[in-house]
């Protein structure tokens, strides 16, 4: 059974109790899978491969597929307004990464399908396809680099994935689906999945540098970009001076 997430922000726990660990988020818009029912929870598995239990109230049974013309939320945050105008009620604040469907022509204030039906109002200019930002090696590398930056400053969130609050595998796979591309959703490498592992030593911009339990990401200059609780966030930091042993790195290339 598929679903589709309702809430802005729904967090997903390793059990099916909100006192447990927050082990992911997901974001609205995006579509789940819905392995089983536990009382107030859904047991779903990602797009990605992540499984955990979300609220089922966070959630909506949706038809296969998705409907055309989907847009990605391109701010860090973006108010959905009730009618097309600057003084219109906020229905809801929706996360960078999020999505919605486009009910009409993009303009100052864009026509929107909400989950359920509605039809709300967006800033045209906070819509952007999401779609294989470049073939191009070097610009998909800019790319990749500059969507790990529009984190810089994000306090560090365990499970984490948007500007309230963001871990270290969150950031990486922020920056990768920004562009276009679903990698792996932990500070470690799987199969399956795009990245490959490459020596830590020819690594370039955009590639990301695995340690014991933490991951980040290659910019120019000899910097990395990571979030660490540490350092209570998103932060560039020179590799050199990173005091874990790298134990590998990954490259989409």
């Amino acid at each position: 059974m598929m679903a589709v997430v309702r809430s802005s922000i729904a967090p997903v726990y390793g059990e099916a109790r909100t006192a447990s660990e927050r082990v992911d988020e997901i974001l609205y818009g995006w579509q789940v899978d819905v392995l089983s029912r536990c009382g107030e929870f859904c047991h779903i598995s990602t797009d990605y491969g992540y499984q955990g239990y979300v609220l089922a109230i966070d959630l909506e049974l949706a038809p296969l597929p998705l409907p055309n013309g989907q847009l990605q939320i391109g701010r860090d945050f973006v108010d959905v307004l009730s009618s097309p105008h600057v003084r219109g009620d906020v229905v809801a604040t929706l996360p960078r990464g999020g999505f919605v469907t486009l009910a009409g022509e993009i303009g100052d204030y864009t026509p929107v399908k909400m989950v359920g039906g509605r039809i709300c109002y967006v800033r045209g200019d906070a819509l952007e396809e999401q779609t294989l930002q470049a073939i191009d090696e070097t610009k998909l590398r800019q790319g990749l680099a500059a969507a790990a930056e529009l984190y810089l400053g994000t306090q560090y969130r365990w499970g984490g994935k948007t500007h309230l609050g963001i871990d270290c595998s969150g950031l990486t796979f922020m920056a990768y689906r920004l562009n276009g591309i679903t990698i792996w959703r932990d500070a470690h490498h799987k199969e399956g999945y795009p990245l490959r592992k490459i020596p830590p030593a020819v690594a370039e911009v955009g590639d990301l540098i695995y340690f014991p339990s933490h991951v980040a990401m290659v910019l120019e200059g000899g910097n990395i970009i990571h979030s660490s609780h540490g350092n209570n966030g998103v932060k560039v930091q020179k590799l050199a001076k990173h005091p874990q042993e790298i134990l590998y790195a990954c490259t989409i290339f």
